[in-house]
């Protein structure tokens, strides 16, 4: 089996980290090598990891560079590797015991360059209405591993050439995006990939619809940073403007309910505007799918305002990353999109 280094980036996780660690340290196939960089947390995170050093087994190196981006904690970590393999993953994630040993497993193939890795949630830990009602909206957190796959870097495998090739993680988005940029990037150069079906990374999930708000605002700043998502982000737009309208005319339509004139009118006028409904009737096909005691018509009711509350926060992400981005990042976004070209 091929010699690799695991590496991630952390910033305040302490509540995560231990179980973190402990399925590190369960994993059938252990790295060589194992490179984390903390963004300067305050709440014990890299006095936890200083001590993993020192009761573990693994080789661990711990870097500190505060105030850093993920790409950034991402690039140093790997600028310091040893091996030419590498893991990435995000710490206060949870591992199933054979996850590293899948990732790395396709590499027996010389051909491979990439190999990247399902991810889904430990469903026992969804408990409040909030994530209850993201895990309805993603369908149980199912990823579908077809040719529009995007790899996300809690759970992908490369050669570090691959990753010098791609010029790196994006340092210059602000929050986000950075694994989404170079997922594309790595795919639009043709390195050969292939995936590992079943899901042994599971993703730590917000408790509030608050937090599932700041982290779509983060997602559309990114995307808009980058310029890439444009067209779903149109048509997310053109969704939630049709399904206001729909709520306008039928409002109307109720007022002027007596007006047998008026009321043809707002019921020809609403009837394009049933297309806006489109994200409600995906999130009743999964509750369908998945209702029970857990789901109830409760959870799927707060999922209409989840949507809502993200759906709005990208499009405001978006657009604020488009059009307010420095002058830096708009000459690296013209530049991606000449290499996705």
């Amino acid at each position: 089996m091929k010699k690799f280094t695991l590496v991630s980036t952390v910033f305040n996780e302490i509540s995560r980290l231990n179980a973190t660690i402990e399925d590190i340290e369960k994993q059938t196939l252990k790295p060589n090598e194992i490179i984390v960089t903390d963004a300067g947390s305050t709440d014990g995170t890299f006095e936890k990891l200083q001590n993993w050093v020192i009761t573990s087994d693994i080789q661990i190196i711990v870097l500190q560079q505060k105030g850093c981006n993920v790409a950034q904690g991402r690039n140093l970590a790997i600028k310091n590797a040893s091996n030419d393999l590498i893991v990435s993953t995000d710490f206060g994630c949870r591992f199933h015991p054979d996850w590293l040993k899948s990732i790395v497993m396709p590499f027996d193939d010389k051909e491979v360059k990439v190999v990247g890795g399902a991810y889904s949630v430990i469903e026992e830990e969804i408990t409040t209405k909030a994530a209850k009602a993201n895990f309805l909206l993603t369908n149980g957190y199912k990823t579908i591993l077809n040719d529009y796959f995007i790899p996300s870097s809690r759970s992908i495998a490369y050669y570090k050439f691959v990753w010098e090739e791609a010029k790196g993680y994006p340092e210059w988005l602000t929050f986000a995006a950075d694994d989404l940029v170079f997922g594309k990037v790595i795919k639009a150069l043709g390195f050969k990939t292939t995936f590992v079906n079943q899901p042994y990374v599971y993703w730590g999930r917000h408790s509030s619809g608050m937090a599932y708000a700041k982290e779509s605002f983060r997602y559309g700043l990114g995307d808009g940073e980058a310029r890439v998502n444009g067209r779903n982000t149109i048509s997310n737009l053109l969704e939630l403007m049709l399904r206001y309208l729909l709520f306008v005319t039928l409002l109307l339509f109720a007022v002027n309910c007596v007006n047998a004139f008026m009321s043809s009118v707002f019921f020809l006028a609403a009837t394009p505007s049933f297309l806006g409904l489109r994200s409600y009737y995906y999130a009743f096909k999964n509750w369908v799918s998945l209702r029970s005691k857990k789901y109830h018509i409760g959870v799927f009711l707060f999922s209409l305002l989840v949507i809502e509350i993200t759906r709005f926060n990208y499009i405001k992400g978006y657009f604020k990353g488009y059009f307010f981005s420095t002058i830096d990042q708009r000459r690296e976004a013209e530049s991606l999109k000449q290499i996705l070209e």
